[in-house]
């Protein structure tokens, strides 16, 4: 039996728990799920890249002969020009129609597969919720006031969105998120590593930088359910972890999750951009694929509490989207834009027109340790845009390296 995150091994397939917190995927489950992730690759690459070709071979060559210049990857101007043509391709409304089915069906798939998945995975998660002796621990706040870019929009079109609930254990939406994540990405062509994690990728790169540096208190902020989280306790062993999120039921199903896998994580509800944490609280902050689906205003106030929690001689390692102007090309530009329209990226736009370099020079952060680039996994694939930087070390709060 396969599950949605995992592979579960034959013989364990008929025992209630075997896939943990992941979704138990059936026969015509599986099925569905294969082809909507090979239609999500032939739109992604096949369909797309034939439109790309029709761009470069026809429209590209165009525009340059009227405007008597080459077109720019960074001018606002070029990419309505470029969005203005491409959307009179035949192809280009193909192209959004597939997209655009092919998110419909991602969710309609793991909402059948919920329909025999959520009692046991609610159970689970309840009776974790119950337990005195548990490894970590969940702090949920009914009285947070939950930020509109998360609470009222429907990211990615998830049904319900991330804080959907029914009720006050309600792990409906963690799951939902959990199932459809995985088949996203897979469509997209990324394909996670045997025995790599997100938690490993950070761990090389902030050595690479920073080859003295050993947390001993790590914050994830924006959680979600917890895919990365547990790995920073498996990378730093030795680590406090604590990660922060705004939706209730991803927290819930996080929480649920790393007490099955046995890993301590304590969970807290927060609104990112405004911490409870006392100053200077953390060793290395964290966050992944955050920043693109927060506001422009929510960005800088995001950036700056992960600073402000940050001890003196401490790391900020922020993992995102890589769409930023300069590295995307207008082609791809125009795409994200129609994502932002029409496909439940209603930040991504916003965040990739960030001067993120900026925002973090403006906060403070020191120029000769603040980045905001590119970086591709050791092992291959594609790049992600990071940003972050260290806080310098003062003598009189000087922490062990």
């Amino acid at each position: 039996m396969t599950a949605l995150g995992k592979t579960v091994p034959a013989a364990a397939a008929t025992s209630a728990g075997s896939a943990g917190m992941a979704i138990n995927l059936d026969h015509d489950d599986r099925a569905r799920a294969a082809f909507i992730i090979t239609l999500k690759k032939k739109t992604n690459f096949g369909v797309a890249n034939e439109l790309r070709s029709r761009y470069e071979t026809a429209i590209v060559p165009r525009l340059e002969k009227q405007l008597g210049r080459a077109l720019s990857d960074v001018n606002r101007d070029d990419r309505k020009l470029a969005k203005t043509e491409l959307e009179k391709e035949p192809l280009y409304p193909i192209w959004a129609r597939l997209t655009y089915l092919g998110q419909d069906m991602m969710w309609d798939c793991v909402d059948t597969a919920l329909v025999h998945e959520l009692p046991r995975l609610q159970t689970t998660a309840s009776a974790f919720m119950d337990r005195n002796d548990t490894q970590g621990s969940l702090d949920l706040d009914p009285k947070l006031a939950l930020p509109a870019n998360i609470a009222k929009t429907e990211i990615h079109r998830q049904p319900g969105g991330f804080c959907f609930e029914t009720h006050d254990r309600d792990i409906t939406a963690g799951a939902r998120y959990n199932g459809g994540g995985l088949m996203y990405s897979q469509g997209k062509g990324r394909t996670a590593v045997a025995g790599r994690s997100g938690g490993d990728f950070v761990r090389d790169m902030v050595a690479a930088r920073f080859p003295d540096f050993k947390p001993k208190r790590i914050l994830e902020i924006g959680c979600g359910t917890g895919r990365n989280t547990i790995s920073y306790k498996r990378v730093y062993p030795d680590a406090e972890v604590v990660a922060v999120d705004c939706a209730a039921p991803l927290l819930r199903f996080a929480f649920a999750t790393a007490e099955h896998e046995g890993v301590g994580v304590q969970f807290k509800q927060m609104d990112i951009t405004n911490m409870s944490f006392p100053d200077e609280s953390f060793d290395l902050v964290v966050s992944h694929i955050v920043g693109h689906e927060t506001t422009t205003r929510g960005l800088p106030a995001m950036l700056s509490e992960s600073w402000r929690v940050l001890t003196p001689g401490g790391v900020m390692f922020h993992l995102d989207v890589p769409t930023q102007p300069g590295h995307s090309k207008l082609f791809d530009q125009v795409l994200n834009d129609w994502q932002v329209r029409y496909n439940g990226e209603p930040f991504w736009m916003g965040w990739a027109d960030a001067n993120v370099k900026g925002i973090l020079h403006d906060m403070g952060v020191p120029d000769d340790t603040a980045f905001a680039e590119y970086m591709r996994p050791p092992e291959g694939g594609a790049a992600w845009f990071c940003h972050g930087g260290r806080k310098a070390q003062t003598s009189a709060n000087r922490r062990a390296a």
